[in-house]
Formats: structure tokens, C-alpha cells, sequence
């Protein structure tokens, strides 16, 4: 029987009153996950529903010609797998860990049961699934009507509401993933997000040392993250000398 002081951590879980939370933790398993190692695999048959207690995960598809696209990655907190229990389909993507990870598992029966039995569960779920609607949407967009440095500039500001901490500065501070993963992520070779990463450098856009990237602010502050006229912004900044952009600052 798992503590249920470690639902009570859990996001989605942390409305629950004692009695469901006993419950909860009756029926629930755990399982740990060496970094690297398989959790679930596109296209085979799922019954299990899934929340990271600790760890992180990556969400990913294969395409036609082999190639991983990452969907998203997924942190302490996040739940992942409930789209087969709804539906009865098979898996419609493949998750893997990223780093050594502990999850609380929840058979069919005992997840619907749960849903059933409290709504508050159910509430933070479709919420959940609307935000990640919404990001597909975006992932959507950016492949259809940006180039790949485009994309990689919308990635690097999700990257940076999602996951950085804003500096006073104007700069927010990441753990930048591997080159590798940001390709997977935008449909792009690592040898290309590796020159565009040095581009951005370069103009000043973000700075980088060793797996710590800093990403400026200011497009962030004057537009939504994730539209298209935040990715033209961080591409073609204002200079500090003209105000206008795309232009170089004059050398003194």
C-alpha cells in the first residue's frame, strides 16, 4: 500500500479529501525507471494511467522515415496515458524516461473509478488536456508556417515560460536540453540547431554556458509566447542604437 501523504503532492490529487486519498493509495502501484528506458510504446494496447512522482519523461512519435519527433517532455507532477483509457485505442505515442524516474500507476478500472467517485480529478484532467490541445495546435502551426529557425525560436520561448526562472535582469535561465532533443523536438537536424543556437548567440538573443542557456525577456513581455509574431520578434530584434529591426548596431 502506497503512503497516501504521496498523492497529496501530486497536483491532480491534491484536492482529494482523506477517505479518497486511502483509497487511492490502495489500489495504486509504483514503479521506478532507469533514465533511458522504455515506459509505454506507440500503437500497443493501454490500461494503465500514469503520474510522475519523480523524474522527467520525454513523449515522442517515430515518423515514416524513422526520425524521433519529440511531443513534449513531462515532469514531477504531470500524468501521462489516460487518452487509450478513454478511448479503448491503442497507445498514440511513445514515452521514455529522460532521467531516473518514479510513477504512480493506475490500472482502467480503478482510474475510471476514481474519476467517477470525485470530480475534482476529472476537472484538473481536462484542463490538462486542453492546454496540451492548445500546444499541438502551436506545434501544429510552427511546422506548417515557420522554418526551423522560427521554430526554434517558439521553442526556446515555451521553453523559457515553461521551465526557466526570469532573472531581474530580463533574462530567464534554463537547463538547456541536448542539441539532439531540441532537433527532435522542431524537425530539424542537430547540426542545424547547433548553428542556429550559435546565430542567436551571436545577436545577442540568448546567451549560453555548458547545459545553461539564458533567454532574453523582451519578446516575451510584448507578445503571448508561442505566436508567430513572438518568433519574428526574437528572430529580428530592436538594437539598442536604432530601435528598428533586423538592423546591426553600428561599430564604434
Amino acid at each position: 500500500m502506497i503512503d497516501s501523504a504521496l498523492f497529496a503532492k501530486v497536483t491532480i490529487f491534491s484536492e482529494l479529501d482523506p477517505p479518497h486519498l486511502d483509497a487511492l493509495s490502495r489500489v495504486a502501484t509504483t514503479r521506478v525507471y532507469a533514465a533511458g528506458e522504455a515506459i509505454l510504446r506507440e500503437d500497443e494496447p493501454g490500461d494503465l494511467f500514469f503520474v510522475i512522482v519523480r523524474g522527467q519523461v520525454k513523449v515522442f512519435v517515430d515518423s515514416e522515415h524513422g526520425r524521433e519527433v519529440v511531443l513534449t517532455h513531462l515532469k514531477a507532477g504531470d500524468f501521462f496515458g489516460e487518452m487509450a483509457l478513454f478511448d479503448n485505442e491503442t497507445r498514440s505515442a511513445s514515452v521514455s524516461a529522460l532521467v531516473a524516474s518514479e510513477l504512480v500507476v493506475l490500472r482502467r478500472q480503478d482510474f475510471l473509478e476514481v474519476l467517477a467517485d470525485d470530480f475534482t480529478i476529472a476537472r484538473r484532467i481536462l484542463s490538462t488536456l486542453s492546454g496540451r490541445l492548445r500546444r499541438a495546435n502551436d506545434m501544429i502551426e510552427s511546422l506548417v508556417l515557420l522554418d526551423v529557425g522560427g521554430r526554434l525560436a517558439r521553442y526556446l520561448l515555451g521553453l523559457a515560460v515553461d521551465s526557466g526562472a526570469l532573472g531581474e535582469d530580463g533574462w530567464y535561465t534554463v537547463s538547456r536540453p541536448t542539441h539532439q532533443v531540441i532537433a527532435n523536438s522542431i524537425g530539424a537536424s542537430r547540426e542545424t540547431v547547433t548553428r542556429l543556437l550559435r546565430q542567436f548567440a551571436e545577436r545577442g538573443l540568448i546567451r549560453m554556458r555548458g547545459s545553461t542557456v539564458w533567454i532574453r525577456d523582451e519578446p516575451l513581455r510584448t507578445t503571448p509566447a508561442g505566436t508567430r509574431k513572438a518568433a519574428d520578434q526574437i528572430l529580428t530584434p530592436s538594437t539598442p542604437e536604432t530601435g528598428k529591426k533586423g538592423e546591426t548596431p553600428r561599430r564604434r
